[in-house]
């Protein structure tokens, strides 16, 4: 049977009948290679401590992380090397008998690289303890990066009118960011050719490759955020376009807390008011009672009534919670860790054609879950061994809301949950008979019921859902524009769950090398119920439960020599689809199948960075980057095709088990320039040849043909960025950075032939994300506390204004047929601005803030959408005359409607209807959705501890 090879499964998702020689075999050769997590989560300390009257090395010089038991002594030749030290901003503090002593504030250590600090220690004959105290700048570039690596700081999230993750990343030179789809494009990559990282764990939707989908950490839990948009070291795997890194916060020495609460409320709701409300907190700290035990917690709730992104205030309610906590263990050698995450999102979808039947629109919910557990050990002072376990759980429902079971279930002031029709059909804790049979409650014996979904909501059982129509109960009364009557065609539930280990060992030779060699196993369990045409008596379905099983080992080298940088290591990318395929897809009828073979795939990289002058290097990188198809391209409707449902409806995607894995050849380089002690500059180029992308083919099968998934499309990226940054000096701080990219290839997701139809070119086009110019620049004032001008005093202006070119689409004629080449037109561009307005103030031990957000400043009109006959996102190119309509329908007709009957003598002329139709038609072709978001104004409120 095709897509299954029978029972039976452990928790893991693994055979317990046939795991395998192989997959035990590969296990071993894992564990055997090291025990690992990621060091994604520490960075080192390195430098040279000289005698300040000669510039003689001095030796023995202690040398010390301040608030960690880390710490170093120098050797013969003054050097000193400081490893493991956690993601953070730190004290270093070098001290020596008849020296005075010297600390280094403000030094900052990033994920996987070095951070120089060098002393100069003055001879004195008195005993000094209070040491001479130097402020450390915040690099203007990081000097052992051989890529571009943009590290952001938490304090920008209180600097800046931002308040996700995304957006702070949308910041960066070379990220295009889809707001309303929740995609994330790097330098002309497919959305899912990004991989996320928290705390060194990928958490990314495995499904669907998606991060909207997956648990996010909260804003108040993040501590360092680390985009890297060109190569990345062998120990990141599953991308071929960035990485997104994120740390998280732990507990300090002292007792910390922050709350913050943001809202739109006291506006009138005419106005500026979208009924939004996010409220927030956090604290951490130590254990009174043992110090070494640190905690962190933090949680937020929001809710807004319109969280559209479209021109105007329209009904699209969004609520979420999320909570986190981590707690750590620290002993002089060793660093224990354990974290866990819950969130809830739901919002509620918006439709022009359901603006009036919004109910029975679909909603989604969102929940996912995690766990952690960490460990990290010093072997020696050069010799770090970490490993890594944990527990990854989301779920997506997205259906029609059953607002008669959430009138039962209100929720309380703090939460009110989303209910949907057919949740407790599937999902419940109840037996439920179908057809006389009884189906046990047990979720693991539903999953094996091939044929429940289709029994939930097929034509005998109608009383969950009826399709929908248009009808006239709509304010213009007209009949033919917007849905009146029954649900949105969807029934869908997604769920990945996966448990991983993760191993690295790292060894420090002679203070210039790091080898590192590591591994990572992910064992998934992947579920997928699906109708999209509830009422029909053959839809399209799925419904399914796979365990596919990745893994990966790499070793790397990065040398760190004083005027040159290399990085270099190879990745191995192993894959287990854990499934069956047809051995005679050209056949349905033919039911034979085999294993699918386990693919791996080796992925050379290499990077290298020299200075040119004191404050100018030159970087290069190099490397093969490998990515597995996402879980939907292999097995969509693979139970659909051994059912035979293929032969009676033909038009469906069925997934391709045996798909091999996306490759990118990635070259960069680059020049980083500190033009002064405030001013930096960076240019890059980039270029990138992409093969294997996943495509949809039609399959000529008999007898009836299908659609699957191939490795059969290709993409060429090139482009250069540039940057100016200016440290805050003279009380400003700006940066600027503008991307030229051209992304050309031949589908631009793995389904674009399959919706645009026709056969596929054989050439390469612009694809839909190839946005050609983008500038983003920052403005900021900050005045201190002894400004002159008093009212000034402790206040903050910060700008963020955006301009990008226009995506491209294809233009079509009125009936929809293409009339030009693929994406050969443009949508306008676009130009934005936001702002905040921070005023900082002391009560008493507290911190207290305000601050209001003003995003879309200028309320300009950004166009996202257009109609593409006539490139105008207001008119289609209709020409509507009144002898279009009948006219003659009176009181007691079907389609009469009082709205239509403008002189109310209940008969309804030609005009009449011809004007009604004018009006609705307008709501059609000048939708909300072609516009993005109007300026929305917040105020915020912000008090620490």
């Amino acid at each position: 049977m095709i897509g299954e090879k029978m029972p039976n499964f452990n928790r893991l998702g693994i055979r317990n009948s046939e795991f395998g020689i192989r997959h035990l075999a590969f296990g071993i050769l894992m564990l055997c290679l090291v025990l690992s997590l990621n060091a994604a989560e520490t960075g080192k300390i390195a430098g040279r401590v000289l005698d300040a009257t000669n510039n003689e090395p001095l030796v023995g010089v202690n040398v010390i992380v301040e608030g960690t038991e880390l710490g170093a002594a120098t050797d013969a030749s003054g050097r000193y090397l400081i490893t493991n030290i956690p993601v953070g901003t730190y004290s270093v503090n070098a001290s020596y008998v008849g020296y005075q002593p010297v600390t280094v504030t403000g030094v900052l250590v990033l994920p996987d690289q070095t951070a120089t600090v060098d002393f100069k220690l003055r001879p004195t004959t008195i005993e000094i303890k209070e040491p001479v105290v130097i402020t450390a700048e915040r690099p203007v570039y990081i000097r052992t990066a051989v890529s571009t690596t943009r590290p952001i700081a938490a304090e920008e999230f209180n600097r800046l009118p931002v308040i996700t993750l995304t957006q702070l990343v949308g910041m960066q030179a070379g990220v295009f960011q889809n707001e309303r789809a929740g995609w994330t494009h790097i330098r002309g990559g497919r959305f899912d050719d990004v991989a996320y990282f928290i705390d060194g764990v990928q958490a990314q939707d495995a499904i669907y490759g998606t991060l909207w989908s997956s648990p996010k950490p909260t804003t108040d839990a993040i501590k360092e955020v680390v985009v890297i948009t060109g190569g990345f070291d062998p120990e990141y795997g599953e991308a071929m376009s960035g990485i997104i890194q994120t740390v998280t916060k732990e507990g300090g020495e002292k007792l910390e807390g922050r709350i913050r609460a943001q809202s739109d409320a006291f506006f009138p709701r005419e106005d500026y008011n979208f009924g939004y409300t996010k409220l927030a907190a956090s604290f951490g700290g130590a254990m009174p009672s043992w110090k070494r035990l640190r905690y962190f917690v933090s949680g937020e709730r929001l809710h807004t009534d319109a969280d559209a992104q479209v021109r105007y205030r329209v009904p699209s309610p969004r609520d979420e919670y999320a909570i986190e906590g981590k707690l750590t263990l620290k002993t002089p050698k060793t660093t224990f860790t354990v974290d866990g995450h819950n969130s809830t999102y739901q919002w509620q979808r918006y439709s022009t054609s359901f603006k009036f039947w919004s109910d029975h629109d679909y909603a989604n919910r969102v929940r996912s879950y995690k766990a952690n557990f960490h460990i990290n050990h010093m072997l020696t002072p050069v010799s770090i061994l970490t490993f890594k376990t944990g527990w990854f759980k989301t779920g997506l429902m997205r259906t029609i809301r059953d607002k008669d079971k959430e009138k039962e279930d209100p929720g309380n002031f703090f939460w009110r949950p989303y209910y949907f029709k057919a949740e407790d059909f599937v999902f419940g804790k109840n037996d439920t008979v179908i057809d006389g049979e009884t189906i046990p409650a047990d979720p693991e014996i539903r999953t094996k019921k091939l044929y429940i979904l289709k029994k939930v909501v097929d034509g005998d059982t109608q009383f969950l859902f009826n399709q929908y129509e248009y009808w006239t109960n709509n304010p213009y009364g007209v009949y033919n524009i917007f849905i009146g009557k029954g649900d949105n065609r969807i029934w869908h539930f997604r769920g990945t769950e996966n448990y991983y280990l993760k191993g690295d060992i790292t060894h420090n030779i002679r203070k210039i090398h790091e080898v590192k060699a590591g591994f990572d196993v992910k064992f998934y369990s992947l579920r997928e119920y699906t109708n999209s045409l509830p009422w029909d008596p053959n839809p399209f379905w799925e419904a399914y439960n796979y365990h596919p099983i990745t893994g990966a080992a790499y070793i790397q080298d990065r040398a760190d020599f004083e005027n040159l940088v290399l990085r270099g290591g190879f990745r191995l990318d192993y894959l287990d689809a854990n499934v069956w395929k047809r051995v005679y897809p050209e056949s349905i009828l033919k039911t034979d199948t085999v294993k699918v073979k386990m693919k791996l795939r080796v992925s050379p990289r290499m990077g290298i960075s020299f200075p040119i002058t004191e404050r100018i290097k030159f970087r290069f990188s190099y490397g093969h980057f490998f990515k597995n198809p996402i879980f939907n391209d292999l097995y969509e409707s693979l139970k659909a095709l051994k059912e035979g449902d293929v032969i009676r409806r033909g038009n469906i995607i069925v997934g391709n088990p045996d798909l091999e894995a996306e490759k990118t050849i990635a070259y960069e380089t680059g020049f980083d320039a500190q033009l002064t002690d405030y001013l930096g500059f960076d240019l890059t180029a980039f270029y990138k040849d992409v093969f294997d992308l996943v495509g949809t083919r039609p399959v000529p099968a008999l007898p009836m043909s299908y659609t699957t998934y191939y490795n059969v499309e290709y993409g060429r990226i090139l482009g250069f960025e540039f940057g100016f940054h200016k440290r805050l000096l003279n009380y400003w701080q700006s940066n600027l950075s503008y991307s030229f990219q051209i992304a050309k290839g031949t589908a631009a997701t793995a389904t674009d032939w399959y919706f645009r139809g026709g056969t596929p070119i054989q050439v390469d086009y612009y694809l839909d994300h190839d946005q050609r110019h983008s500038i983003t620049f920052d403005l900021g004032f900050s005045f201190p506390q002894d400004f002159v001008f008093i009212p000034m005093r402790d206040f903050n202006i910060n700008t963020i204004a955006k301009f990008a070119t226009g995506l491209p689409y294809t233009p079509t004629d009125l009936r929809g047929n293409q009339t030009g080449d693929v994406n050969s037109a443009r949508y306008p561009n676009t130009f934005t601005t936001d702002a905040r307005l921070a005023k900082d103030l002391s009560l008493g031990g507290l911190q207290f803030n305000i601050a209001l957000d003003i995003t879309n400043l200028f309320n300009a009109l950004t166009v996202m959408n257009v109609n593409t006959a006539t490139g105008s996102p207001s008119n289609s190119g209709r020409v509507i005359s009144p002898g279009e309509f009948r006219g003659g329908m009176a009181i007691g007709d079907l389609y009469y409607h009082p709205a239509r009957d403008k002189n109310h003598d209940g008969y309804l002329t030609q005009m009449e209807e011809y004007e009604a139709y004018i009006k609705a038609y307008e709501e059609i072709q000048n939708p909300p959705t072609n516009y993005g978001p109007p300026r929305k104004i917040r105020l915020g409120v912000n008090l620490g501890f």
